[in-house]
């Protein structure tokens, strides 16, 4: 009888344990568990982080024109390059040995009066863009009269000059007057391939002839001027002259004092647009020029705002 006492207190023993050893099992599965979740979740954090990276990255060489092939090479893009800006150098007056000066009235009055006697012209009073293959013109000196075509093939020039747009301000558009503009240039460039092509800009009018309801008038030199500056390309030879700012007061018109009709410069006032051509020369190291010019100095580089 005592046996058997002792044999079933001992089983409720066990059975007591029981609850608590399964207690103590299940706790232990939940701790491992929980550190699997853990450790799993680290895990992703750090398969992540390279793909942030490579987003990073690959944005940055998108900033940077880095672009990436198919098959996964690089290339990069050639930087662009800007034209080159005109160092503009002053010269004296053998510089204008072989040049053309090409225009109306104005660049007549120019060969008539001024002093630059060793230049050759192509001037006509009333003469525009429009039609200048129209009219027989020439230096005023020499009586001539003959085809611009003519003139151009008649020598080598270095430099031609032009300034033509005074008679034409009410005739057509800035856009078809920078087209006839720009034709001029292109039949220059043709006859003349190694001439260095300065576009003087057209001198505006006294306050006393400017006419903002008439054909006539400072807003619209400007508007010009502007589009004929857009026709400038140092990479061609091609340079924008602002003679204007050397005849113009603070208002922008035609300084009275140089002038009589408010429309033509005094022969005694020629100089300043004379001394302007010689400080804003263009003087090339290869050049091919059968004269011998002395540079001065160096003044500025770019073209110049009005």
């Amino acid at each position: 009888m005592q046996n058997r006492q002792r044999q079933q207190n001992k089983k409720m023993g066990v059975l007591r344990l029981l609850p608590m050893t399964l207690v103590f099992v299940i706790c232990i599965l939940v701790a491992n568990v929980w550190k699997a979740v853990q450790s799993a979740d680290r895990v992703q954090d750090t398969a992540v982080l390279p793909s942030e990276v490579t987003t990073m990255t690959t944005q940055v060489s998108t900033q940077q024109a880095v672009v990436m092939g198919s098959d996964g090479s690089v290339t990069t893009p050639p930087p662009v390059t800007q034209p080159p800006q005109p160092t503009f150098q002053t010269v004296d007056a053998s510089y204008f040995s072989d040049a053309l000066f090409v225009g109306d009235s104005r660049s007549e009055g120019l060969a008539l009066y001024g002093d630059l006697t060793n230049a050759d012209y192509f001037t006509n009073v009333g003469m525009s863009i429009f039609q200048l293959n129209d009219v027989k013109a020439g230096n005023p000196n020499q009586g001539e009269q003959i085809p611009f075509s003519q003139k151009l093939a008649q020598k080598h020039y270095g430099k031609v000059y032009l300034m033509l747009g005074l008679n034409e301000l009410g005739t057509g558009t800035a856009d078809s007057w920078a087209s006839a503009y720009a034709e001029v240039v292109a039949q220059v460039r043709t006859a003349q391939p190694d001439a260095i092509i300065y576009l003087q800009s057209i001198l505006p009018v006294s306050a006393a002839k400017d006419d903002p309801n008439g054909a006539i008038n400072n807003a619209t030199v400007r508007v010009r001027n502007e589009a004929l500056r857009a026709l400038e390309d140092p990479a061609q030879h091609i340079y924008y002259l602002d003679v204007s700012q050397a005849v113009s007061d603070a208002n922008g018109c035609l300084d009275a004092s140089y002038t009589s009709d408010g429309i033509h410069l005094l022969g005694n006032s020629l100089y300043l647009w004379e001394t302007y051509l010689e400080e804003h020369a263009i003087v090339l190291e290869d050049a091919t020029s059968e004269t011998m010019t002395t540079v001065i100095s160096t003044n500025s580089t770019g073209s110049q705002a009005e």
